[in-house]
């Protein structure tokens, strides 16, 4: 699924001429952004409802360099659901080598704001949509680098 197109800007550039490895964090919550959307988490039903996504755990993985002006497109493939949470995968493309320069696996919780912040089950239109996505990118393979951990090799 896409979720977001966005442009390397200067001020996301680092001392080695290429994208900080901050700012592929704030691309991935760009992305997330859209998804709460795209999920029927609106700013109108977040307003209204108290209920929002909060980011539990990521994992961001570096594979290529990206440059000043390098349009990136991010796209999300959801691995897991249950009542209160989605384990997402969001692949971050370069639109002109057309390779994936970065991957960031993602959890993420449903959360009643309404309140004392505490995880929440999803609300009814979210979890149809969730639901129906899930069953969708089923039909995916799984992402190679899905649930892989950080070791030295040895």
């Amino acid at each position: 699924m896409h979720l977001l197109d966005e442009t390397v800007r200067p001020e996301w550039i680092d001392y080695n001429g290429h994208l900080y490895d901050g700012y592929y964090a704030v691309i991935f919550a760009k992305a997330v952004d859209e998804f709460l959307i795209r999920v029927a988490i609106t700013p109108a039903v977040r307003e209204t409802t108290k209920h929002t996504l909060y980011t539990m755990e990521t994992h961001v993985r570096f594979l290529w360099e990206v440059k000043l002006g390098t349009p990136v497109s991010v796209t999300c493939q959801l691995l897991e659901l249950d009542a209160k949470r989605v384990r997402v995968f969001l692949s971050m493309h370069d639109k002109v080598r057309n390779i994936v320069v970065a991957t960031s696996e993602q959890m993420l919780m449903s959360i009643d704001q309404s309140g004392e912040a505490h995880s929440a089950p999803w609300l009814p239109d979210t979890a149809r949509i969730l639901e129906g996505l899930l069953k969708e990118h089923a039909l995916l393979a799984m992402p190679k680098d899905a649930g892989r951990s950080i070791a030295i090799r040895r």
